[in-house]
């Protein structure tokens, strides 16, 4: 069976006309529990969306977007966050988040060629988290790691601005808003937890993900980090 190809457009949030928020909307409380007037508000907070299309133009995937310079320790960095991401699961494993992000790097490496870049996100679900631990070779927080001092507070300096009083930097999770979780049938992790050491450090890390706590995530976009994570695109689609 051919593959449906997905295109992947990057728009200014404010940009998106009501059919456009119809859809996200009618993608999105398939898998998550949420006000409408809520979750709108917060994805147009973010300066960009991207919109995931499958042939034909039906709306498949969504992640909201903010890539910005920050100074810290003296020198300028990259942060690329992203937010309410949802796919529809006929199209997960197809790396929409990736191919978004690198498209998003490769744009604010031109505008700061020398400034380091990190992705920063924050997830309520194992299957974002693993995102990470499938792809990258370097990330926090992660198992069998102990994330760095320098890190801890860059996270911490990152979440402090994005979340307030909700971050904990104790815990490095933040604080459930009670207007946003995940469909109990969205990404449970029973029956994965026993045997995948990833899922059972996520679930460690965040026990109250289910209740909409959400584990603040940050990786070094390197060109390290990024050749692991495209070798082991490759390689699985070789396997599929």
């Amino acid at each position: 069976m051919r593959t449906v190809s997905v295109d992947i457009s990057i728009r200014r949030s404010r940009s998106l006309s009501p059919a456009e928020l119809d859809e996200i909307w009618a993608l999105t409380e398939r898998y998550i529990e949420t006000p409408r007037p809520h979750y709108e508000r917060k994805l147009l907070e973010l300066p960009e969306v991207s919109l995931w299309r499958a042939r034909g133009g039906a709306l498949v995937g969504l992640a909201g977007l903010d890539a910005y310079p920050v100074t810290w320790q003296g020198r300028t960095r990259t942060v690329i966050f992203t937010s309410s991401v949802v796919t529809d699961e006929r199209f997960r494993g197809r790396n929409l988040v990736l191919r978004t992000g690198l498209q998003v790097l490769l744009r604010e490496k031109l505008r700061r060629p020398a400034a380091t870049a990190y992705w920063f996100f924050d997830t309520f679900s194992y299957k974002s988290y693993l995102v990470l631990a499938r792809n990258l070779r370097e990330f926090w927080p992660r198992r069998a790691c102990t994330t760095p001092p320098d890190i801890l507070e860059f996270i911490d300096e990152l979440a402090s601005q994005r979340y307030g009083a909700d971050w904990n930097s104790d815990t490095g999770v933040v604080r459930h808003s009670g207007y946003k979780r995940l469909l109990p049938e969205t990404a449970p992790v029973e029956g994965t937890i026993s045997s995948d050491p990833d899922v059972t450090f996520f679930e460690g890390a965040n026990p109250g993900h289910r209740e909409g706590d959400m584990l603040v995530c940050l990786a070094p976009l390197t060109v390290s980090n990024l050749l692991g994570a495209i070798g082991r695109v490759a390689a699985r689609g070789r396997r599929a």
